[in-house]
């Protein structure tokens, strides 16, 4: 594609785009136009196509960072690759500045030289799809804050967020600078339901940093110092949240044995390991739906007996310690396996629970004992599928 083309039906994009949220938002948005730009955006695990090309390196921390607020000349230089640009790109209002309207601009990780492979033809700016800003989880057509997602790379965008710091329901924080002060950075948000850390250092007591965000139902820490992480909340409790997620944790005890105190109304548990995922005590008993992501499990673990959801990868498990873990779990209404090397010995286990929905993809599970768990069950639906028992 010619540069000149893209780039002009990028800046109408661009416009459309700020016109449709002004018609959806309170705040009012500034003619001038900064850019968030998200790279590589799409799956392509299958084969690229003749005359396509993938970057893997667009998908480094350093360039998001580096994107996170720039001009549009510099979009267009990213996206425009020696004729080559993205096959799609969706282009929406996520934020203001005070001085600027931010636009957030996701882009597939192929890039094409032919306008054939271009989405998006019909609207007539291929391959841009203008979008409008998320609308909030209660929408009732009234014009709603730009500041009900917040996301925050830098100190502008918390003096920002604090003129808005009521409006504001989901927060990401893509920063670990504030970290060592334990957030108290972060404005005071008192109607935030989720939290998301990105790069998460805080480490002892670090579920404290948190008890002054009152709504707190969804906390997301993906742990970037793993071996100095540990949960407590120095006798405060997180009364409101119910889903909790934590990745990269060390192998070794970091205070899931306090989380039945410091959340006491936890139902969803997603937590993930590099390697060993260490767990040394029972889960909350509000906990319904637990996801157990590492190469294997280890310490003193008990599920909860009933479980609506259990979501198992652990690349270096055998079938013992899959029966070992499972011991004691006494209903599972929906279990994925995928990924996890188990093998045709588990499947007699898995009959006392009566699932809904079971996932091998991934395992050594073979076509033979799958086409007999099914025979077995023909009320649960199994992944991978199959034409002779269809799920």
């Amino acid at each position: 594609m010619n540069r000149e083309v893209f780039a002009a039906r990028f800046a109408a994009s661009a416009q459309a785009a700020r016109q449709f949220a002004q018609s959806l938002v309170s705040e009012e948005l500034p003619e001038p136009l900064l850019f968030r730009v998200r790279l590589n955006r799409s799956y392509d695990g299958h084969a690229p196509k003749p005359g396509e090309l993938r970057f893997p390196e667009d998908s480094t921390r350093q360039r998001a960072g580096a994107l996170n607020k720039c001009d549009a000349e510099t979009v267009v230089s990213e996206l425009w690759r020696d004729h080559h640009v993205p096959e799609w790109v969706n282009v929406a209002v996520v934020g203001e500045t005070g001085t600027a309207t931010l636009i957030e601009v996701v882009c597939c990780g192929r890039f094409t030289n032919g306008d054939s492979w271009l989405y998006h033809s019909a609207e007539g700016a291929p391959p841009f799809h203008v979008l409008g800003p998320a609308l909030p989880a209660a929408y009732d057509d009234t014009p709603f804050s730009i500041h009900t997602r917040a996301e925050c790379w830098d100190r502008s965008d918390l003096e920002r967020l604090a003129t808005a710091s009521d409006a504001v329901w989901s927060f990401t924080l893509m920063t670990d600078d504030f970290d060592q002060l334990l957030l108290s950075a972060v404005p005071d948000l008192p109607h935030v339901e989720i939290f998301e850390h990105q790069v998460c250092t805080i480490g002892a007591q670090a579920l404290s940093a948190f008890l002054r965000f009152p709504e707190l139902r969804v906390l997301r820490l993906h742990l970037s110092g793993p071996s100095v992480f540990h949960a407590g909340a120095g006798g405060g409790r997180l009364g409101a949240l119910t889903d909790l997620t934590i990745t990269d944790l060390p192998p070794r005890p970091w205070g899931q044995d306090m989380l039945a105190d410091v959340a006491p109304h936890l139902a969803k548990v997603r937590l993930g390991a590099a390697e060993t995922l260490w767990l040394d005590a029972a889960f909350p008993p509000s906990v319904d739906d637990v996801s157990l992501r590492a190469a294997n499990v280890a310490g003193s673990a008990k599920l909860p007996a009933k479980l609506d959801t259990l979501t198992l990868c652990l690349t270096a498990a055998t079938d013992e310690d899959l029966m070992t873990l499972l011991d004691g779990v006494t209903h599972i209404r929906s279990l994925s396996l995928r990924g996890t090397p188990v093998s045709d010995a588990l499947l007699p286990l898995l009959d006392r629970y009566d699932l809904d929905h079971l996932d091998l993809v991934g395992t050594e599970v073979t076509p033979a004992a799958m086409s007999g768990f099914r025979a077995d069950h023909p009320a649960t639906r199994m992944y991978p599928r199959s034409h002779a028992f269809p799920s």
